[in-house]
């Protein structure tokens, strides 16, 4: 009986252990700080180890939050008076409503329609996604809210509410005097924006190659109106909400032997046991049962953040081995990937590796990817037998849209047939969403008009 009972004592510390551990793992770096702030406040005998603040400081640049400027006295005073100040972007939209000659009815659906804007100042959402997303006894109608749409996007800063970033500048150039020089850079725009690179002169080069029908004084009077153009109408004000910083857990580094997977040191807590603590309970003759429960305790919790960290790392290896075309060529290298094969190559279940890859980050030069962006089903294709990913074929998609004549943008049917002689064989009604995904809107929005 003794021996049964301790059977069953030693599984039911295995099961909460391991509950612990899978917790943990499926928690953000925000939420993991906060658990261990708990701990530290919950067990005395775990401790931060002592770390060189100007190395971390040093190594996290650029990807972390900064530390805030301390303020005492009149300064702090006077800096929370200018945040409280500030005007947001949406109040700053909402109050120019009474500005225009709008009726009442006008007036609401862009109340409504302002409300749906993103952090860029961009509408992104489809019409119907707004009457999906509001009260059904709004009654709210598709050609009146499109109506409405176009009266906000008079509003300003100019290019507000565009469905991305083309439309954003091109709504900002037809505000502008017409003019040769205005004519290219639309033209510019609408069909080689991706082009556009930081290298004036370059630029220069490159368009006079891809547009000899312009001469280069127009071209460089084109690229200097672009300049002045703003990408992200929202661009200069408050946010309504505190901006949320994302810390990579990994890091991605091309060196002489390949690809490699380092872990940010910043992204993981770390913690000890305080060995002034453990000292005086080791010299005590008998310990008190509940302090020999807080050191158990705190070694969990140690092991805990360990394996959290080794399985995430883990999981970024295996991402890197097997999605090394992405690093080297962009999103159109991106393979199909399963969270099954990668359970299965790793030994671990595959609610596990949902676990890892949930809001966990990996930084590599082309950004910052979730790890979650790596896997996708694939997409059968003709005279593929293992298929494209998703990825991969948004990107030739989109680089065909790209590549576009924009006086004539290819229709939905027409990108099927593109499609297909590359070996992309998929039905229409899924290259439209694909094309709806890449913020793309249909041809007849698409042609340029001058």
């Amino acid at each position: 009986m003794t021996l049964l009972g301790l059977k069953l004592r030693q599984t039911q510390q295995l099961n909460q252990r391991l509950q612990q551990s899978l917790r943990i793992l499926q928690m953000s770096g925000i939420e993991l700080e906060r658990e261990v702030e708990d701990w530290l406040q919950d067990n005395p005998l775990l401790e931060r180890p002592e770390t060189d603040e100007f190395a971390d400081a040093e190594f996290n640049h650029g990807t972390t939050m900064p530390r805030s400027n301390h303020l005492g006295g009149d300064d702090a005073e006077d800096a929370w008076l200018n945040i409280a100040k500030e005007e947001d972007f949406n109040q700053y939209l909402h109050a120019q409503v009474c500005e225009h000659p709008l009726s009442d009815k006008e007036a609401a659906y862009v109340h409504i329609l302002i409300d749906f804007l993103d952090d860029q100042g961009y509408f992104t959402d489809s019409i119907q996604d707004v009457i999906d997303n509001t009260p059904l006894e709004w009654m709210l109608d598709e050609d009146e809210l499109q109506n409405a749409l176009d009266l906000l996007q008079t509003f300003d800063p100019p290019g507000v509410a565009a469905a991305d970033l083309t439309e954003s500048l091109m709504l900002q150039l037809m505000r502008l005097p017409a003019s040769p020089a205005r004519q290219a850079a639309a033209h510019l725009i609408q069909s080689s924006l991706h082009d556009l690179g930081k290298n004036r002169k370059q630029n220069i080069i490159r368009f006079r190659k891809l547009f000899p029908e312009i001469d280069s004084e127009t071209i460089e009077a084109a690229l200097d109106i672009i300049a002045t153009l703003n990408p992200y109408p929202a661009y200069g004000f408050a946010s309504s909400e505190p901006t949320a910083y994302i810390q990579p857990d990994v890091w991605v580094k091309e060196g002489k032997d390949g690809w490699k997977v380092i872990g940010n040191e910043a992204a993981w807590p770390k913690l000890q046991l305080n060995r002034e603590y453990c000292e005086l309970m080791k010299s005590a003759e008998d310990g008190a049962p509940e302090w020999k429960e807080k050191i158990n305790e705190a070694k969990q919790r140690i092991d805990s953040l360990e394996l959290r960290k080794s399985t995430v790392i883990r999981l970024a290896e295996y991402i890197v081995k097997n999605q090394e075309d992405f690093f080297i060529f962009g999103e159109i290298g991106l393979a199909p990937m399963l969270m099954k094969d990668a359970a299965a190559e790793l030994g671990l279940a595959e609610s596990t590796i949902s676990r890892a890859a949930n809001q966990k980050y990996l930084s590599c030069p082309r950004g910052l990817f979730a790890l979650r962006y790596f896997f996708t089903q694939a997409v059968n294709s003709e005279g593929d037998k293992e298929g494209l990913s998703q990825g991969a074929i948004k990107a030739v998609l989109g680089q065909i849209i790209e590549n576009e004549d924009s006086s004539k943008p290819h229709s939905d049917e027409t990108l099927v047939r593109l499609l297909k002689q590359q070996g992309i064989d998929i039905a229409r009604r899924t290259v439209a969403k694909y094309r709806e995904s890449l913020d793309v809107p249909p041809a007849h929005k698409r042609k340029l008009t001058e």
